[in-house]
């Protein structure tokens, strides 16, 4: 979850210590961001399945760095500094799009890997945003 501009700083909660839309992912644990830079740790990136609850029942593959360097504050000052790869990483991407007003669809480059999570997986049983 973001939240765009309060009173001239940008934050970012990052919130996806464990959630049921992302089993199998590692925890990430609950973060709060403030004026954050992300620093890029080369060219390689994966595809994930994403989804957001700013469009809840969507799901779409989005590329997405695979290692970054994160840097900001937390919420009393204290400066945070981590480097993290795979589902982190996607996370805290996804998470600071928010801040600039990109959503994970605008990500996406092949249109056909997205769509409502019921089409995409038909087999699996939908799980609540």
């Amino acid at each position: 979850m973001s939240i765009n501009q309060i009173g001239g700083k940008y934050f970012s909660a990052i919130a996806a210590s464990s959630n049921p839309r992302y089993p199998d992912a590692e925890r990430v644990p609950d973060t709060v961001l403030i004026n954050p830079v992300l620093t890029l740790l080369g060219d390689e990136m994966e595809e994930g399945w994403e989804g957001c609850l700013s469009i809840p029942g969507l799901r779409g593959l989005v590329p997405r760095y695979k290692r970054l360097r994160y840097q900001g504050f937390d919420q009393s000052g204290n400066p945070i500094d981590h480097t993290v790869s795979s589902f982190h990483a996607r996370v805290v991407q996804h998470e600071c799009d928010h801040l600039q007003g990109i959503l994970y669809p605008m990500r996406i480059r092949d249109m056909s890997r997205f769509g409502f999570v019921e089409e995409l997986f038909p087999d699996n049983a939908p799980v609540a945003e």
